[in-house]
C-alpha cells in the first residue's frame, strides 16, 4: 500500500447501523479496518503537523530569530496539551515533543478493537466511541447496562468516529497515568527502534482499564493474532 492510496481511503463519519448485526467474521474485519484505519492515520498526521510547527519554532529559538508570532502559536500548543511551563527554554521544546507525538497504528486499531468489539459494540454504533473512553457527565455519555451500582461514569459519545479518535489520542498524550508511555515513546524513537518498540508501549497501557495487566495481555494478543504491526510501517 502506498501513501497515495492511503490518502484516497474515505473518512467515514459513523459505522453503518445495520454493522452491529453483521457476523460474517472476515467481513466485519474488513469494513472496520475501512473504516477505522484511515482515521488513525489522519488524525496521526495532524500530530505530524503540530510536530513540525514545534520543530521550526525551536529552529528559530536556537538561532536566536524567533518572534512574537512564533511564541504565541508555542502559547497555543502549550495550552493544548496542559502544560505548565514558565519562559521558554529548550526544556519547554522537550516537553511538547514528549507530549505531542502520534499512537503507534498497531496500538490505535488493537484499543479500538478491544473497546468497541470490532466496531460492534452499542457505544460504537449509537454514540461513535471507539474506546469505550469515560465520562461522568451523563449527557455527553451513553450509560453501560451493566454498570455496577456503586459506578456512575458513562461511556462519552462523539458527533463522529474522528472525534472519538482525536479524543483518544490526546488521552494518551496528556493523561498524567501514560506519562511512562510517553516516556518509552521518546526514547524507542530517538533510538529509530519500530516493531519491537511498540511490543515495549504495549506495557505501559495497563492504567487504560480497570483489569490491568490482563489488558495488556489482551492487546498482545490481539496485534499477534491479527498481525496489525504491518500498518506501523505507514505512520
Amino acid at each position: 500500500m502506498q501513501e497515495s492510496q492511503i490518502e484516497k481511503f474515505k473518512i467515514y463519519e459513523s459505522f453503518p447501523a445495520d454493522f452491529i448485526n453483521l457476523e460474517d467474521l472476515a467481513k466485519k474485519k474488513e469494513i472496520f479496518f475501512l473504516i477505522a484505519y484511515p482515521l488513525i492515520h489522519k488524525t496521526n498526521e495532524n500530530i505530524k503537523m503540530e510536530r513540525r510547527q514545534i520543530t521550526d519554532i525551536e529552529k528559530k529559538f536556537k538561532n536566536k530569530t524567533i518572534n512574537k508570532k512564533d511564541i504565541q502559536e508555542l502559547e497555543v500548543l502549550v495550552n493544548k496539551y496542559k502544560l505548565d511551563i514558565g519562559p521558554i527554554d529548550r526544556i519547554t521544546f522537550k516537553k511538547l515533543f514528549q507530549r505531542i507525538n502520534i499512537i503507534p497504528v498497531s496500538l490505535a486499531l488493537g484499543q479500538a478493537i478491544i473497546e468497541s468489539g470490532w466496531g460492534q459494540s452499542r457505544f460504537a454504533i449509537e454514540g461513535n466511541a471507539l474506546y469505550g473512553q469515560w465520562t461522568y457527565d451523563q449527557q455527553q455519555g451513553l450509560i453501560p447496562e451493566k454498570r455496577d451500582e456503586d459506578k456512575t461514569h458513562a461511556v462519552k459519545k462523539f458527533k463522529e468516529l474522528e472525534d472519538s479518535v482525536i479524543s483518544y489520542m490526546f488521552n494518551i498524550n496528556t493523561h498524567p497515568a501514560y506519562y511512562d508511555f510517553r516516556v518509552v515513546r521518546r526514547l524507542t524513537s530517538a533510538l529509530h527502534l519500530t516493531s519491537t518498540a511498540v511490543n515495549y508501549k504495549i506495557q505501559y497501557l495497563a492504567a487504560y482499564a480497570e483489569i490491568g495487566q490482563k489488558y495488556v495481555d489482551q492487546l498482545d494478543l490481539i496485534l499477534e493474532t491479527n498481525n496489525l504491526k504491518k500498518f506501523d510501517e505507514f505512520n
